[in-house]
Parts: structure tokens; sequence; C-alpha cells
């Protein structure tokens, strides 16, 4: 009965304002504190004839795709207060956006039901989650209720025991047919204060509600709602305005202002009827958009100037405006200022619209974009609220939705907090320009909806949600404005320095950013400010000790840390070689344990899998481990990689050449192969998710002991994937060399804090010198540090002169993500970032450095000054390596070229006690350098033969 309860207790309570008879007020989801958040988001019990366009669309206030499994939908009759439809969403999911479609088939819905189904009232649609008993005939019920809409057509209707049941204090919602001569349904907007209202409007079936406030309208009269400029008389040009709906605009006059002189240069008398959605479009008359009210005859095109320029709506007409007078400042309605580059007249922005600051249109030319109005109503007189655009004449705006949206949060470490509680403007302003200078993704302050700053300990918490116009747009600028906060920042604000971060604070939400488009199916995710609750691949060890291979494994983890079912998930493995499935798991009626954790994997191994696999079924890599999510598609062997439905992924390999192209393509696109690497540990490791519930983000693991059905035992430090900084190139001391020095490369900007370089030496493979780094990479991408007290190039001077190759045993120079590493400690992977591993004398006995990578013989013993580069060697996919070259400090390294490459082929002998690991013969030029000895002749006679460029 406990859980029973506890579902009853997530019952949306709906309180009735009486504001206007169109609209409802409805308690903001956000204050209800439920983990279910599926809502009600639109009606449509009546259309016109024979209800062949009835739909209800349902919102996951998440605005991602999410599971329905719980969920009920259930239609009252008015008439006895019983249901006559009853539909389970059992296995439904809602689009990428959240929405969910129940309709007729001519609104293309997930779920179709007859025409004329749907009751015009007055009668109910009611959401319900949980165990109940819900069924066609039953009484009316408010156990488990979720959010309900009682609805009617008519002013005299009642539904009384539906209201006290389901709303209790709100009336039943007016369908007004009146509203629009063609169909009209009833939307879930947000209102003033953020609050929820329903309303009607438009149809808008599997698309955004449009949510124009027609009570706030009839207060303002008309708005400006778009504005598209033209660089010539043959381009389109138009002002768009906003009013209430199907409504005669009289006494009204459009004046256009110089923005510099304040100069009157245009005005005309505004009168016409609003089409049914409160348009009125103002343009040429000869153009091929028809527009409702034209231009003037003999008017010079194009009308609209380009910045700085101002529109105003004024009450009057334009025989009041004489070029050359003062504007009025009484019975001004709306006004819009803009400009390119230089600013307006102070004068003028003051009068037109005060403590405003004009809109900076930055684009390429004029013609392309319009500049649209996305705080319809509720703002007038602001530039503020307008953003680039789409035109779109005659039609609602193209604005930024809260259906792409993520809240966003940082500190500023002020010592005078409660003065900057009043600055929550300028600090917004500051993050747009800091997001459109990293993205030039056309972003404005209408981006960002319900600004908050509050005072914490350590300084000024800004809290505000970020919207967007798709799914990319709002990616882009999520990866901005994690840009903005990578490091501590200063920003300027009234000519005083304030550093930005993000870790003021705990439980800050910064969002993490996965490369691709997730596809995430959580259960019970909530708004989007609050951390959503997913399924995740969290831990694989694919590659055991020995040659059992009897304790390999995969963990899922669900977040919610809570039971958790399993239904629609597949689990894939991937083969690297070909890119395609070796092994397919279909999840569906598994589940997860109590605390969210499930197990495939070796059947002898302990704790038992929930899932049992044959030893040696899990491959070592290059390979790849995938989690989808789909009710219609069927996963399958041999079926070539996709992201169709893709939840998470992690493409690994037990050994450091090996690669699989394709897969990270595919699955984690713009990221680096994970590396198991055995000396972690010397018994078993796997890699680990320890640094983010970021799904698709390889950088997300790390190498550690083995955890099966537990927590993971993550290090905070230790280096995960191939890094942003490495060795470039090293120049060794040869004879007479004069110098020596060592080549790092990197993104430009890149910080080294908190980096050392480290050398080892001899046999032992111990620390002979560890230099803490600073600074930052420069804008070539490369950093040179001289050891011997010159000057690198663009680099830092490190003061000691006995770097060489170790006449015993392999030397090493290494980057670790450590300030310091004493001298004689032993090597480890532990925070190693990079490393290179050479030697005098090449030899096939195994040396304490080898687990830091392959060791590369130089020639010592030449007088010429010698470089070991990093090349890419014969055909793009091969791994990087290092060749010996000429020295090139601070320039583009020396390294062999295809154009003077030549196929050597080779009849290799192999004895009885060479082992060639059971995965094909695949030398390297690296270890064909150990083949070739000079002045030997070979001969073939019965080995094996190989073909092996070299460059």
């Amino acid at each position: 009965m406990g859980d029973i309860w506890l579902v009853g207790l997530m019952v949306l309570v709906y309180v009735w304002l009486p504001k206007a008879a169109a609209q409802n007020v409805i308690k903001t989801p956000r204050d209800q504190k439920t983990e279910h958040t599926l809502l009600i988001n639109e009606v449509n019990a009546d259309s016109p004839g024979e209800d062949t366009s009835e739909f209800v669309e349902l919102y996951h206030t998440s605005g991602q795709r999410a599971r329905l499994d719980g969920y009920y939908l259930v239609f009252y009759n008015g008439n006895g207060n019983r249901a006559y439809k009853v539909l389970n969403l059992q296995g439904k999911v809602t689009d990428s956006q959240g929405l969910f479609l129940v309709g007729s088939s001519s609104v293309s819905p997930a779920i179709v039901i007859p025409k004329n189904t749907i009751q015009n009232g007055p009668d109910a649609i009611a959401l319900y989650y949980g165990k109940g008993n819900y069924k066609e005939g039953m009484s009316v019920t408010g156990y488990g209720l979720v959010d309900a809409l009682v609805h009617k057509t008519k002013k005299s209707d009642r539904a009384d025991t539906l209201v006290r049941v389901l709303t209790p204090g709100r009336d039943a919602f007016l369908e007004d047919s009146t509203f629009r001569t063609m169909d009209e349904s009833i939307e879930r907007c947000r209102g003033a204060d953020s609050q929820w209202i329903f309303q009607v409007a438009m149809p808008t079936p599997g698309t955004d509600n449009h949510c124009i406030l027609t009570s706030q309208l009839n207060a303002s009269a008309v708005l400006i709602s778009e504005v598209l400029a033209a660089s010539s008389s043959d381009e389109f040009e138009f002002i768009e305005l906003q009013g209430p709906h199907s409504t005669m605009l009289r006494d009204i006059v459009l004046v256009l202002i110089d923005g510099q002189t304040k100069d009157v240069y245009f005005t005309m008398d505004v009168y016409g009827k609003t089409s049914l959605d409160g348009l009125l479009l103002i343009g040429p008359a000869q153009s091929t958009t028809p527009v409702d009210l034209p231009f003037p005859e003999n008017t010079t095109r194009p009308v609209l100037r380009g910045g700085p320029n101002a529109i105003a709506l004024y009450r009057g007409n334009s025989s009041s405006f004489v070029p050359g007078k003062a504007l009025p400042v009484t019975g001004l309605l709306d006004a819009f200022v803009y400009t390119s580059n230089e600013e307006p007249n102070p004068e003028l922005l003051e009068t037109l619209t005060p403590g405003r600051p004009a809109y900076k249109e930055k684009r390429h030319q004029l013609g392309d974009v319009s500049m649209s109005q996305c705080n319809c109503c509720s703002v007038t007189r602001d530039s503020l609220s307008y953003v680039l655009s789409r035109p779109t004449p005659g039609q609602f705006n193209d604005c930024p939705s809260k259906r792409f949206s993520q809240t966003l949060s940082f500190c500023l470490r002020v010592a005078d907090c409660q003065e900057w509680l009043l600055k929550s403007e300028e600090i917004l302003m500051t993050l747009v320009q800091a997001l459109e200078g990293s993205c030039s993704c056309g972003v404005s302050a209408a981006y960002f909806k319900e600004p908050k700053a509050v005072c914490q300990d350590v300084g000024l918490v800004f809290t505000t949600l970020l919207t967007a116009k798709s799914e990319d747009q709002l990616r882009s600028l999520l990866l901005a404005f994690k840009t903005f906060l990578e490091t501590p920042r200063l920003v300027s604000f009234d000519r005083r320095n304030v550093t930005a971060e993000s870790s003021c604070f705990e439980d800050i939400n910064v969002p993490d950013l996965p490369p691709g488009v997730p596809s995430e199916i959580p259960e019970g995710t909530q708004e989007p400010s609050v951390q959503v609750a997913k399924l995740l691949i969290n831990e694989v060890n694919p590659d055991n000790p020995g040659g059992g291979e009897d304790a390999e494994y995969i963990e899922l983890f669900y977040t919610g840390r809570t039971r958790f079912d399993l239904q629609g998930y597949w689990l894939v493995l991937y083969n690297g070689k070909n890119s395609r499935a070796y092994r397919v798991l279909d999840l569906s009626g598994e589940h997860t344990d109590e605390l969210g954790y499930f197990l495939v994997g070796s059947s002898a191994m302990s704790p038992a899998p929930m899932i049992s696999l044959p030893p040696n079924t899990i491959q070592n890599g290059a390979d790849a481990v995938a989690l989808y999510y789909s009710n219609t598609t069927l996963y399958s062997v041999n079926m070539a990689v996709t992201a169709e439905g893709l939840v998470d992924a992690v493409v690994y390999t037990s050994r450091m050449p090996e690669k699989a192209e394709q897969l990270v393509k595919v699955l984690v696109p713009g990221q680096s192969i994970l590396y198991e690497n055995d000396s972690h540990s010397t018994e078993d490791e796997s890699l680990s998710r320890c640094h983010s519930l970021s799904a698709k983000l390889q950088s997300s693991f790390q190498v550690t002991t083995v955890t099966p059905l537990g927590e993971n035992l993550c290090s905070s430090s230790s280096a995960l994937v191939p890094p942003a900084i490495r060795i470039s190139e090293l120049c060794l001391a040869g004879g007479t060399t004069p110098y020596r020095f060592v080549e790092l490369e990197g993104k430009p900007g890149t910080s080294l804090g908190g980096l050392s370089l480290v050398f080892f030496s001899g046999k032992e493979g111990k620390v002979h010198a560890s230099v803490p780094l600073r600074g930052t990479i420069g804008a070539t991408g490369l950093l040179v540090f001289a050891l011997d007290g010159g000057h690198g190039h663009d680099g830092t001077n490190l003061t000691f002169k006995d770097l060489s190759a170790a006449s015993e045993g392999s030397s090493a120079v290494a980057v670790y993500s450590t300030s310091w590493i004493p001298a004689g400690t032993k090597a480890t992977s532990e925070n190693l970032v990079d490393a290179l591993v050479y030697t005098c004398e090449p030899s096939t006995a195994g040396g304490r450095l080898d687990f830091l990578g392959p060791s590369y013989a130089v020639p010592c013993k030449d007088d010429r000054p010698v470089s070991l580069s990093r090349c890419a060697c014969g055909n793009a996919s091969a791994e990087l390596q290092f060749a010996v070259s000429d020295p090139t400090p601070g320039l583009q390294n020396s390294c062999p070229q295809d154009a003077f490459a030549v196929d050597l082929h080779l009849c290799l002998l192999t004895p009885s006690e060479w082992s060639w690991g059971g995965r094909g013969l695949t030398p390297t030029s690296h270890g064909m350098g150990t083949l070739l000895p000079p002045r030997r002749e070979r001969g073939c006679a019965g080995g094996e033969l190989v073909q092996t460029p070299l460059c």
C-alpha cells in the first residue's frame, strides 16, 4: 500500500485565478515536487464537421523522449461521470521533444482513435499514473491522478462532479467556437509569473503551442511582432503587427525614425482587421507574399533603413507627426530600436525604450533573416525581446522554445552580493555576449527565461533557463556555455573585473555535454533544471588476466538508484574489425536490482550476472558495447553499426595501437578510443564510469579495479583517453649536439596548469627529474621546452643537461596530470597523460617502462642532432607513432612521406617458441626495424609471407 499512497500524493492541484474567460490558471509543476511531469498539453474536442481532427496532446516536461509506462489516459462523460474510453500507455514513448499525440488519423498521432470519439462536453480528460484499476465504465476518481482538464463548448454547460473530483475550485474550460471561424483548441501555456494556464488558440498537434496571451494583448491593443529589412528595392520587406484576433485596428500610426538624427522619415496610418491569429502584415503592394496593408503609393523602397533605426506605434493619425519636431511622449504603444554597428541616439532610446538598449543585429546582409518578437505579449518597448529568425510573414514567429531548453547556473565571486542582486540584466547580457562570441549562434537575451540571482556564502549564484530553436542549436549553446566556464574567468561589469566560475556552490547545474544527440529514454524525468535519471553503461571488463576470460562483464546502472524495468532496451556488442554486431541481447523482461545495477557477464563469475554469457564472449578490442532503446527497431547479429535508438556507448581496446574508426564515428563521434591499460593493476581491471553521468562521453571513464554490482572505485585524477596535451618531439643528446628539447602539442590556448614533465632513466625505471608546467599552448599549437638553459621556441627553459638515452634499459619522458613527482619514484600509470619511451639498443626483453608504451630505438652514437618525432605512418588510419628525424623545434615535424614509400615483401620463419597472439600476424614498421639489421642477406624458404609497407 505504501507505493500506492505515494502515487496518490503526486496529484496536480489546480488553483483558479479568474484572469479572463479564455484562460484558466493551473499550479505550476515546478511547485508540485512530483517525479512524474507528464501533462495534458492541448485538446481539440470539437472540430468542424464530423470531428475528424480531434486530438489530445500530452507533453513530458523534460522536453525529451520519455517512456509512458504506468500512465493511463481516461475520457469521462459529464452525463453520469463515468469513463467512456481508457487508453493504457504502457510501452509507449513520447517523441524527441516530449510530445505524445492521441487523435484522429488526420493529425498523424501515435495512437489513432475513430472520428468523433472525444466528446464535446461537458466532459473531462484525465491522466493517471500507477496500478489503479482504470477501465471503461468506472466512476470518476482522483486516485493516482496526475493531470486533468474538464471542458465544455457551451457557457451554460455544467460538470459539477467532474470538477469537484478532478479540478476542485476550477470551473470547466470553455472551448469557444467563436474564437476562430475555422478550428480552435485548448492549449497549455505559461502565463504571468510562470503559472500554467489554458487558453483557446489555433490547433498545433505535434508541435509547439503558440501561446499568444490574448488577455495581455487586449491591454496593449497592438505590438510590433516581426520586422524584415531589405537592402534593395527588389527585396521583400515587411512590418508585422500582433493584436487581438479578428479585430479592426484604427487610429494607430506607424512611425519610422532615423536612429542617429532622431528625424522622422516615414509615417502611415494603420487600419484593417487582424487575422484569426491576430496578425496584420504591412509591406509592398507588389510582392509575391500578399500583405494586409500596403505601403502608400509612390513610397521610396526600401522603406526600412539599416540600423541604427527605430520603429514606433502611436495612437493618433499621421498628420500629427511633422518632420523635425520632437517625438511625442504620450500615446506610444510599442517601439523597436535596432542597429548593426553604430550606437543610436541616447535621447531617442530614452524616449522610445527607456532603460533598454538597442537590438544589435549581427548578420552579413539584410533581407536574409527577420527580427522577431519572442516575448509576446507581456513585454513592450523592449528591443531585447527580439531574436533573429527565418521570416514568417502572416504566421507565428520562429522563436526559441522551452521544448529545447536547459537551466544554466554559474557563480560570480563578489563581496557585496546584495548590490549585485539588482544587476541580473547586466549579468545576463554578459552571458549573452560570451555565448555569442564563442559559437556565433545568433543568440540574444530573448533566448533566456526566468533569470534569478541569489546570494550564497561565496558570492552570487545566477540561474536562468536557456531556450533554443532546435536540439542542434541547444547543443551548440551548451558547448559555448561549457567553454565559458571551463576555467575561472574574469568578466567586466562597470569597469570592475569579477571572477565567474562553475564550482561556486554544491550541486551546480552545469550541463554535461555528450557529443552526439542523446536518445535517452528516462523514466520519470523531471523539469530540465533537475538531474534526469537514466540508464547508462557503468563498467566494462572485456579482458581478464590469463587465458580463461571467464570473468568478463558489462554493468549497466540506472542513476535513479532504484529497481528499473529494462523493457525496450537492447545491449549490442560490436566487432571493431568489420563494425558489425557479434552479439545482441534483448533486455525486455529484465530489470535492475534495487540499487539500479544490472550485470551481463561470464557464467562462472561472482557475483552471478543477471544474463550469463559463455567465457571469452566479450572481445578485447578494438570493439564496442552499445546500449539502445526502441519499441520498433529490431537489432540483430551481423548488423552494421548504427546510432538509431542509441542511448549510450563505449568504444575500447586492450591494445594501444588498435583502432575502430567506424565505431567511433557512429557511436562516439569526435572522440578517441578508450584504452583498458592492464598495467593499472597486477590483478584484473575494468573501464569504469567515474567522471560524469553523460551518455556517449568517453572521458566519463577511467581504468579501475573491478567492482561488479558495486560502487566504482574511482580515482579523482586518472587520465582517461588520449589527452589534449601530448608529446610531439624529443631531441636527444648526440655527440656534440648543442641543445636538447621537448616539444608538446595541443589545441591553442590549452592550459598546462597542473601538469608536470617527468624524465625516467636507467634499468630501474625511476624518476630522474620532474618539472611542473605552467602557461598555455600558443597559437601554433606547439610549445617547446629547451632543456639546457637556452631559449625555446614559444616555450620555457628547463635547467638540466644530461637528457640522453640510457646505456642500459630504456629511458622515457612523460607528461603527468600532477604538479610534481619526487625523484627516485618508480614509474606508474596513475595520472599519466602521455609518454615516449626510447633506448639506444633495441631488445626483445621486457623493461620496467614498457607499460608506458612502445620503446623506440635511436642512433645514440651519431654526432648529428637526432629527434624522435610524432608522425602518422603509412595511411591515415594508422595509429600515430614516432620516427627518427632531424630536429624541428616549433615547426611541423620532419616525417616520412608516402611519396617515398616502397613495399617490402618478407618471408618470416616462425619458430615454435614464437607466439603471435592468436589474432593474426600484423607486424608494424616499429617491429620491422628490429627484423632488418643492416647488410644481412635474406632468403625465403617455406616460411610465412608478409606484405608490409614501410614509410
